[in-house]
Order: structure tokens, then sequence, then C-alpha cells
């Protein structure tokens, strides 16, 4: 099952009251290497080298593509923010998590050393990771391989990097968003571990309010997050290894709406105090198996839970409790030295409690507005208990020197919806000529439904879990010394998407059926430079299109976070051996919205109107353009080795567009169409220190 409730905090100042469970291609392995760059240098020269310590040294490094990725400017120091950057991936102007290739990001899945987590971005979009445990990440973004599951969009695979054995060292960073502390050291001689505990700081400069401003809102409690991961490993021997994880994160935030604010407009009754308080735990335990150089088997055994609490206006609340208990095993052996076979299976056994008093939204993210879907209130109490199992063999077989055929497949169960899949999957790479390689990938995949279209009495229990295609095609080579490219195009096909129903087409009180589907393609082109002669950096430019279909009325409109053009060019330089500056500039098609074309009095609230739209998402805001500048400076303090780092955000100071609506204000005081344009920060400037002891 996919646990995906966490709104942005700012979408849920626009949107708490609705419903929140109301929910509003492959970026491939090599591509995402070309961005990062090579590590290894080629030579015509052998050499014998004797390597004496543990096999297992690497992984205690992070890779030179994961620290790129997390000194690049505008991701403020963090490595999974960094993927904004990357091409195919959208990151929704109004906050949330990232949509890629087309698909939603309900669609996304994302794994934890191996482990299904639950969500790794807080309310404003920083991860939830220190960027000294990253030790590698991959975007699979369509077209990925039978070992994924729960996924229709794309992939998140963070992979932590484990503890040096070392003596025991304390950093410390501290920036104007946030400050943490990092502890590292070896317990035993063949044993290590490292904390990390972090702690957002924004709340400490945005001011509690004594009254509530001219549109009608007052900071009770300003937003706040924090976040911790622990990690132990213990190499029993060069055979076996024990690794212990813990992971959580929190976020909180608590405000005033008073009967001026826009949402009170639209539903007098929503008025009041709001909060917003969530965090999760998981804990994890995995056992790493290496008899020889051409077997592995792993297994891992973790507890995720999340616990949410929104509440609202008239003593309006949901109350989540999401617990998961989970099981994985793989073993991966070869049959030759170019032929090798994985296989794997996994189960979870899901909770998932809510106490709601509530208003009930009929609606998805595909419709143009939800105000009109609003039925009468609910007040219910439910436990919903499932199980998911799933199993995969993947065959992976380097037909000859030039040749590569990845095949798998995957076959799933969930016994909440009573509904099994079986799924094939495939990858293709022909190196054509020594600077021209031909990348191709399909597969078919599946994922729990949305969860509050689902639940008995606000959902239906009988809908379809979401299927999708993927299909991808591309090239890839190099143009000279330290410069490649490569070009990717895609095709995604959405089945059995959820249709919100209206309450006059509705009986029998099914609320949602699957008849929601669609398409997205597109073409993403890269051109990369490797890290030499002190700088790196890359180009992409991505052109695509999607489509969602309602299939009750025909009727076809644009996906709401649609944009067909995005630019991005990064690049870095290290003009001394202590100073770096580097920038990114990003450009992008406006995002498609629903343009306000009249008004209507409201239906279920005297003297009050709500909007009349144009075509469900068929228009958009001006472009969207910024320019983000970090430099960095390393250095030595009482002998300690120190960080000082000074980040830029939208340095052109450009006010950017991210929303058009009526103001509802206005509309309300002279019955007249009025619309307000909402835009994001300006110029945004950070300094941040930190220091290893």
């Amino acid at each position: 099952m996919q646990f995906s409730l966490k709104p942005s905090y700012l979408a849920w100042l626009m949107l708490v009251g609705q419903n929140v469970f109301a929910q509003d291609g492959e970026l491939s392995p090599e591509l995402l290497e070309n961005i990062q760059g090579e590590s290894v240098e080629k030579s015509s020269t052998t050499e014998e080298i004797i390597v004496v310590g543990s096999r297992r040294a690497y992984y205690t490094q992070i890779t030179e593509n994961a620290e790129k990725i997390t000194s690049m400017p505008g991701s403020m120091g963090d490595p999974i923010a960094a993927v904004s950057a990357l091409p195919g991936v959208i990151m929704p102007t109004s906050g949330g998590e990232p949509a890629v290739r087309g698909s939603s990001p309900a669609d996304n899945k994302y794994y934890i050393d191996g482990m299904p987590a639950g969500y790794i971005f807080h309310q404003f979009n920083t991860s939830i990771f220190d960027a000294q445990t990253i030790q590698d990440f991959q975007l699979y973004s369509a077209g990925f391989g039978a070992e994924y599951t729960g996924a229709t969009g794309a992939v998140f695979d963070v992979r932590l990097r484990d503890p040096k054995k070392q003596e025991l060292a304390v950093t410390l960073d501290a920036s104007l968003l946030r400050a943490g502390v990092f502890v590292e050291g070896q317990v035993t001689g063949s044993s290590a571990f490292y904390l990390s505990a972090r702690k957002g700081l924004i709340q400490y400069f945005i001011p509690e309010e004594d009254e509530a401003d001219e549109d009608g809102f007052r900071i009770i409690s300003p937003p706040e997050d924090s976040d911790y991961l622990a990690k132990y490993v213990w190499d029993i021997n060069s055979n076996h290894q024990i690794t212990l994880m813990a992971v959580g994160a929190s976020d909180y935030a608590e405000a005033e709406f008073t009967q001026a604010s826009d949402m009170a407009a639209l539903n007098p009754d929503f008025a009041g105090e709001a909060k917003i308080d969530e965090g999760f735990d998981s804990q994890a335990i995995s056992w790493l198996y290496n008899p020889n150089h051409s077997t592995e088997m792993k297994w891992i055994l973790a507890r995720y839970q999340d616990k949410m609490t929104t509440e609202w206006g008239e003593d309006y609340y949901e109350k989540i409790d999401f617990v998961e208990q989970y099981i994985k095993g793989q073993i991966k052996f070869a049959l030759g030295q170019t032929h090798n076979i994985t296989v794997g299976a996994e189960h979870k056994k899901t909770q998932f409690k809510y106490d709601l008093n509530s208003v009930h939204f009929v609606c998805t993210e595909f419709d143009s507005e939800c105000q009109t879907t609003r039925r009468d209130n609910i007040q219910i109490q439910h436990q919903l208990n499932s199980e998911d199992s799933s199993f995969y063999i993947s065959d992976y077989w380097q037909l000859n020197p030039n040749v590569s055929l990845e095949t798998g497949v995957q076959a799933t169960y969930n016994s909440y919806l009573d509904e099994e899949f079986v799924h094939p999957r495939m990858a293709f790479t022909w190196h054509i000529l020594p600077n021209l390689t031909l990348l191709s990938s399909a597969g078919r995949y599946n994922r729990f439904a949305d969860i509050g279209t689902v639940l008995p009495e606000i959902g239906n229990p009988n809908m379809q879990q979401p299927v999708s295609n993927h299909y991808t095609f591309g090239f890839k080579g190099d143009l000279a010394e330290n410069w490649n490219w490569q070009i990717d195009s895609y095709y995604k096909t959405f089945d059995r998407l959820p249709t919100a129903l209206a309450e006059e087409d509705d009986p029998e009180q099914e609320f949602y059926v699957a008849q929601t589907s669609g398409d997205a393609k597109g073409v993403d082109l890269l051109l990369n430079r490797d890290r030499a002669n002190n700088w790196y950096g890359w180009a992409s430019l991505s052109y695509s299109r999607s489509q969602r279909s309602n299939n009750l009325t025909g009727q076809t409109a644009d996906y709401r976070l649609d944009t067909p053009l995005v630019f991005n060019l990064v690049a870095n330089y290290q003009f001394s051996p202590t100073w770096d500056i580097g920038f990114r500039f990003v450009a992008k098609s406006g995002e498609a919205y629903n343009k306000p074309v009249g008004i209507e009095e409201n239906p279920l609230f005297p003297d009050r109107y709500i909007g009349v739209y144009d075509e469900p998402y068929g228009d958009r805001l001006p472009v969207y353009a910024r320019l983000d500048i970090r430099l960095q400076h390393d250095f030595t303090l009482m002998n300690n080795q120190a960080k000082f780092f000074v980040d830029v955000i939208n340095a052109l100071n450009r006010r950017n567009t991210i929303g058009r609506d009526l103001d509802y204000k206005r509309v309300n005081q002279t019955g007249e169409l009025f619309i307000e344009e909402e835009q994001d920060l300006g110029i945004f400037p950070s300094v941040g220190m930190s220091i290893t002891f």
C-alpha cells in the first residue's frame, strides 16, 4: 500500500478543510551517471594493485557523483532536493513532492537502503537526510526494473553510506534554515556507527502574531521540522554483515484563519485555528551474506509508523495512524562471467487507522475545483488492514561485448483490493560504435490506489489499482575528452486512475470509480561536462506533454503539472584549492492552471461566491525563471576542518507568478469578478558553516 497523505505546508494553508484524502520515464542510471560525472580515469597502462582492508570500505565513502549533486547551487546542500535540476523532474510551484516525466507525485516510490520509505521531504521540500549520510542515489524516471514495486511514475533509490571505522568525530553545522549535529566513530574493531540529528530554524525568523493580517491569516506557531538518522554496521567476518538503522522526521505548524481569509470566504465554517502535526519513525535490521564473489544474499526486516493530525475550523479534524511491517529477501548469483540472476520477494502488513470529523469533498487532482463537490459532514472511525506480497526474478545477460539484455517479471498481490498482477520488464543496451550507445526499456507497473478513494464511507473499497506502461528509447555518446551527451525519449500510459463522481450521478454513493486515463510523452536532451581542470557542469532541455481523460465524459485536458519546456544550466568552478563557486539557472513553461472566467452564488452559503472556470488546466502561468548561486570555502579552524558557504536563491530577484485565482475578499464585498496573483519569494540569501572536531 502506498501512503502519500503529506501535503506541503503552503498547500495546507490553502487546502486545509478540503478532505486531505482528496489527491490534488526512466532517467536511466547511465543518464544520471552522465550528469554526475565519471570518477574513473582511463589509462593504457596495466598495474597490479594490492588492496588491504575491508572489501566494503567503498560503501563508507560518499561518491563523487553524490557530492557533486549535493553541492549544486539552489539545493542548500540538500542531496535529494538537487534532483530538481535533473531532466524530466518538475517541482510544483506551490510546493510538494516532485512530478517526474508526466507522472503524478502520488505515482512515485521512495527507497532508503532498499527499504520502502513513507516520505523523504519535509513540508518546505528539504529532504530528511544529512548530506554526510548519502553514499549515492538513483532516480529511475521510467522503465525501471522488476525489483521495484508500488510505483507507476518514478523510483527514488537513496543509498546511505556505511559508517567509517575511525576515531569518534563530531560535526556541527548551521545555516539560516537548519542546524544539526553529526557523530561518527568506531565501536569495536569490526563495527561502527553514525548519528545525525537536525532541526529547522525557520520558526525563529518568522514571528508569532497577536492579530491576523489584512488577508485574515495569523501565525500561531511558525512551521518547524526535525529529523534524525542512525546507522550501525557490524562486519561479523568477510562473509556476514549486520546493519541496524533508525530514521525519523517531524513537521508542525499552527495558524489562524479569520472570516477575512480566502479559506473562510469559500467555507465560513473553516474559520478558526488550524494545525498540522506529522511525524514518522522507522526501524530496520538487515543481514548481508557474501559466501563468494558470485553470490550475494540480503534480508531486511523493518517497521514504519506515521502519525498525522490535522485540525481546523469548527472542531474539524483528521487523525491518521499508519503502521507497516515489512520483510524483504533477495539473492543474486552468477551463471557465468556474463550472465547473472536476481530473485527476490517481499511481504508487508499494513494497518491504517483513521478518525475523521470532516467535511466530505469528493474530488481528485484532475478536477478543476473542489468547492462544488462538497457533500455532508462526516464523523467516522475505521481501521483498515491490508497485506501485500510480491515476487520477482531478473535476468541480466551480456550477450557479447557490445550488447546486454535485462529481462524480468514481477508478480504482486494486494489483499484489501483483492488484485493480483504479473508485469514484464525489459532493458536493452547496444554499443553500436565506440562513442555511440543505444538504450531502450519497457515495462508494466501498478500501485495501490490513492488511499482516500478506497476507504469505507468516504471512498470506494472496490476501486481498482492504477496501472501504467512505460517505453523508453535513446542514445548516448562522447563528444570529446570530458564531454558527453545523451538523448532520451519516453512514452507512458496511465489507466484506472480515480474519477470523482458528481452527487447527482452517484445514487449508490461509490464516490469514486477508476475511469481516468492518460499519457505522457517527451524527449530529454543532456550535454554534460565531467569534472576536470577545476570545473564541471551540464545543460539539459526537456520537452514533454502530459494529459488526462475522463472516460465517463470524454473530456481530455492537460495534466495539472504538465510543463512542456524545461531548461537547466548548472556549472561549478574551483578557482583556488579552497574556494568553489557555482550557479544553476532554470527556465520553464508556466504551470497549467484553472482560469476563473466568472462567479456565481455559493449554493451552500448565502452572500458568498464561488468561481466559474474555463476548461480544466486550459491556461498557463507566465514563464518561470530562477538563478541560484553558491559560494563555498574550505578552511581549518583551530586545526579542525571547516566549511563556510553562501547560498543566494533567486539571485535575480525575479518575482515568479506561482498562482492565479479569485480574490475572494473583494468578490464577496462587491459581487464582481476580481483575480489576484500569487508570487513566490524574491531574492533569498543564506549563510552557513560546519566544523568537524
